[in-house]
């Protein structure tokens, strides 16, 4: 659905009169019914019947199952989905077979042949396994419906049901439980590959953020230079990254005129072109003649090894970012190495563009804020006539904030995409607590923590549930808002815009209008657009599963490799990861954290071996679920919500029976403030080691030999962190050249 659509087009259950058969519309026990209080269809599906499905031979069966579906409470994206799901195959298989009316619709014999794939050969084995499953839940709840009913009304909607199938006409052929074998063995190899990774992921996408805001300092340094007249362009600097240095980036700023009326550039353009430029007339006007900059190459100042320069500069060279990957004469082209790089699913042809966010200004060139018009085209005919790359800064800055909060998010909560989505800067949402100090402490000041309210995948009430947050996060958001400040000109105090929740979304009913924190040009970043923002920030990061194949980074596959950590490198509970990731389904959470198969080797281990070999990838993340094994060892014992605890922060809202074990626990998020303390901690577990190798006491010594272990490890976090914090605050300055003639 468009947002046009959407916005402008709404129809009411009573406005398909004309279009769908008069008794549906007031079928008993649904929201028709003038005798009782059932809840209605919802104006989406109502929406989608009218444009999709009236006029078919099925338009009143699914018109009925909606409107029972929706009687029962179901989620409105529920109702839609099978709605959608059921009219999609209904529209290719009934074409297939000839069929022209729903009396022809013999299910026990159509359906094991579409299983079968004698039909519909685009189809995959698991569209054609969602239909079967769709339409034997969507024709039993209808059937339950109409058996509860008089004899007399069960009569006039007979007809208007769908035929429920026979099992024994698809026995054999339904392969539900194949598939989901299948996608639980892939999903499992793709986050054995991701494990290793976690603490890599975050201080990358840091470093390349802070190269990302020193590439804006300079530019903008380099623009103060630009004379009124811009008689001084080409502009060339260039500036130093590393430290200490270690390559040199080069760069040239163009306006439009200057770019085209360049020597090298002048005879690639044809006379119109040229003449417009001299003359500043249309697309060379005065309000259309902006600036833009070009990376022209990155010189190794020291070393042997290949010039690093940006992460990005073959995506941009290559013409990837938005639509541009499966459109235009390269698409194919495009395409191919999209798939190379495992963007795209193996098995699948669809045309594919995972860094396209589906708005101006982000990750794309922003329209021109004066004529409203685009910028891409231009850029991307100028991108043809260069060795460099052009790069739109401000656009790619924010893509790279949008991405560092999304994956700092996903990797230290757990939460999944659409929760992330709806963090917003209402007091609703972020939460400050400020604690009193324990007393005796040494530091009396206030503790101040924050906790983020959001409303969970399953939740049918409006209850909000808490997701700890640490200093780290909180920094993060501070930043993504500061930026959008500057992105919508506000002043000092000026809220955000309120915004509607992304129209793209099934869940975009439960939510109104806030000043969500993932917005740009006053759009609400769907869930592909934070994707492709990550995916943007962590390319060329290279992860491969033990057959070889390419993994890409997606939101699900973090929370899948989160609770993998959890229940099988560190032995959590279960309950206890399905309390701290939102999931009331155990069942869920035991396939989340599925053991991978490198682990299952150990189990043929001694207890001692199994321990070691356990550290030793503990070793390997850094910063896996440290520690919270021990929860499940003792009594329960209730932890406030983000309580300071040795090294940092607590941000879990649940039990704690570890009697606050907490060194590298992954439910702290550490704070290198509190490095003391750790170090502190080492100090006496190297005393107790000593004294308990004395007294032959072998657990207890191997425990302080696992908290020593633990603490280098969360200290080697810490010092990354302040790492790229330090590397966030280097300041680089420019270096200007003499314009060529």
């Amino acid at each position: 659905m468009t947002k046009k659509t959407e916005q402008f087009v709404t129809h009411t259950w009573q406005s398909l009169e004309t279009h769908i058969a008069p008794e549906i519309l007031c079928a008993p026990k649904t929201g028709g019914d003038p005798h009782g209080e059932w809840p209605p269809v919802h104006e989406r599906t109502v929406n989608y019947l009218f444009r999709n499905v009236v006029g078919k031979p099925w338009a009143d069966h699914l018109a009925l199952i909606a409107a029972v579906l929706s009687a029962r409470r179901r989620d409105v994206w529920t109702v839609e989905y099978a709605v959608r799901i059921l009219n999609a195959r209904f529209s290719v298989i009934f074409p297939a077979f000839g069929l022209q009316t729903m009396d022809e619709w013999k299910v026990d014999h159509y359906l094991p042949l579409y299983l079968k794939e004698e039909v519909v050969p685009q189809d995959s084995k698991n569209t054609r396994q969602s239909f079967l499953r769709d339409y034997t839940n969507a024709t039993k709840l209808v059937t339950n419906w109409l058996a509860a009913l008089p004899s007399a009304e069960q009569q006039i909607y007979q007809r208007f049901v769908l035929p429920v199938v026979n099992p024994l006409a698809v026995e054999g052929l339904n392969r539900k439980k194949e598939l989901e074998q299948q996608q639980h063995q892939h999903r499992k190899t793709e986050t054995e590959a991701i494990v290793p990774h976690f603490v890599a992921l975050r201080a990358e996408s840091h470093f390349r953020y802070n190269r990302l805001l020193r590439l804006d300092q300079a530019y903008q340094q380099a623009l103060a230079q630009v004379l009124p007249d811009r008689s001084n362009l080409p502009l060339e600097f260039s500036y130093d990254e590393g430290n200490p240095p270690q390559e040199r980036l080069h760069f040239r700023i163009w306006d439009r005129r200057s770019f085209v009326l360049y020597p090298e550039h002048a005879k690639q353009y044809n006379r119109k072109s040229v003449g417009d430029a001299k003359r500043g007339q249309h697309q060379y006007s005065d309000e259309r003649n902006h600036l833009f900059l070009e990376f022209v190459n990155a010189e190794r100042l020291e070393g042997e090894a290949p010039s690093e320069g940006f992460w990005f500069t073959e995506l941009v060279a290559l013409g990837l970012l938005g639509l541009k990957a499966r459109t235009g004469a390269l698409a194919e082209a495009r395409q191919a190495w999209l798939h190379q790089w495992g963007y795209g699913e193996i098995t699948s042809t669809e045309q594919i563009a995972p860094f396209d966010a589906g708005i101006s200004g982000l990750l794309t060139w922003a329209d021109d804020t004066s004529t409203g018009r685009s910028n891409c085209r231009f850029m991307a005919e100028a991108q043809k006539r260069v060795k460099g790359i052009f790069v739109p800064v401000s656009e790619f800055r924010a893509a790279a904030t949008f991405g560092l909060l999304g994956l700092d998010l996903l990797t230290t909560t757990g939460m999944r995409m659409n929760e992330l989505m709806q963090l917003n800067l209402s007091p609703d949402c972020i939460i400050r607590l400020v604690d009193v100090p324990p007393p005796g402490s040494r530091d009396q000041t206030p503790r101040i923590r924050y906790v983020l309210r959001l409303l969970p995948k399953g939740e049918r009430t409006s209850t909000l549930h808490n997701y700890g947050v640490g200093k780290e996060s909180v920094r993060l958001i501070e930043k993504t808002a500061h930026m959008l400040c500057v992105h919508y000109k506000l002043q000092p105090g000026e809220p955000l815009p309120q915004i509607s929740f992304s129209s793209d979304h099934a869940r975009r009913h439960r939510f109104g209008k806030a000043p969500y924190l993932f917005q740009y040009n006053h759009q609400h970043l769907s869930d592909k657009a934070i994707t492709a923002c990550i995916r943007f920030l962590l390319h060329g990061m290279i992860f491969h599963t033990s057959e070889g194949t390419q993994v890409v980074i997606k939101a699900h596959l973090l929370r899948h490799a989160f609770a993998t950590f959890a229940v099988q490198v560190e032995g959590m509970s279960v309950d206890l990861v399905a309390k701290w990731l939102q999931q009331k389904n155990v069942e869920v959470t035991k396939y989340y954290s599925e053991m991978p198969e490198y682990m299952q080797v150990e189990q043929h281990a001694s207890f001692l071996a199994r321990l070691a070999t356990q550290i030793n990838i503990r070793e390997a993340i850094l910063r896996s679920p440290e520690e919270i094994a021990k929860q499940a060892e003792t009594a329960m014992r209730r932890v406030g919500m983000l309580v300071p605890v040795c090294g940092g922060d607590c941000t879990l809202d649940a039990y704690c029976p570890n009697q606050f074990d907490c060194i590298h626990c992954p439910a702290k998020a550490p704070d290198p403030k509190k490095r003391y303390q750790v170090e502190e901690k080492m100090r006496w577990a190297k005393e107790r080691l000593t004294y308990y190798v004395q007294e032959g006491l072998v657990l207890e010594a191997e425990k302080m030999k696992q908290l020593l272990r633990a603490s280098e490890l969360e200290i080697r976090e810490m010092e990354q962190i302040v790492a790229y914090r330090k590397d966030e605050k280097r300041v680089i300055q420019i270096q200007p050249r003499t314009k060529r003639t």
